[in-house]
């Protein structure tokens, strides 16, 4: 790496081997962070797992229904901080009882100034939030449930 040892940034090393092993889950294999002042961090891991292994998770956005109550969960795409309000809106993309269609964005999720939207795959009813909100996320995991319309 170039440049003088003060611009380089003290990262936590539990905190670098965390991202690398969201980006080897989420089946990528560089990720590169910068900041205002220039410091640059690049992670690049090796696929132990082989492609095949991580096409065996679950697709997304997940069309598994529980049988009991026709629920279906909503799963992130990537892995970032989670939102469920824009952030120039003050009222929430989806909230408890609210009806959403398939393909309606429910949530965002940040990394730096990328948003990628969380969409939902059924019509239906959001019936529970099963995430935190502002926390950082991991890929294919559970944020929100939805209740379809079975009777229909």
């Amino acid at each position: 790496m170039t440049g003088s040892a003060s611009r380089i940034p003290a990262f936590d090393t539990d905190d670098i081997a965390s991202i690398a092993e969201m980006l080897v889950q989420a089946g990528l294999e560089t990720f590169e962070l910068s900041g205002p002042d220039g410091a640059r961090l690049f992670i690049k891991t090796s696929q132990a797992k082989p492609q095949i292994e991580a096409r065996r998770m679950p697709s997304l956005p997940s069309q598994e229904t529980d049988a009991v109550d026709n629920c279906v969960p909503v799963k992130t795409p990537y892995f970032g901080v989670l939102t469920f309000t824009h952030p120039l809106r003050s009222t929430p993309f989806a909230s408890v009882g609210s009806y959403v269609k398939a393909g309606d964005v429910v949530a965002l999720l940040t990394l730096e100034t990328l948003q990628i939207p969380v969409m939902a795959s059924v019509d239906g009813e959001v019936i529970e939030i099963t995430a935190p909100e502002g926390e950082l996320t991991g890929f294919g995991t559970e944020i929100m449930k939805i209740r379809t319309d079975s009777d229909a």
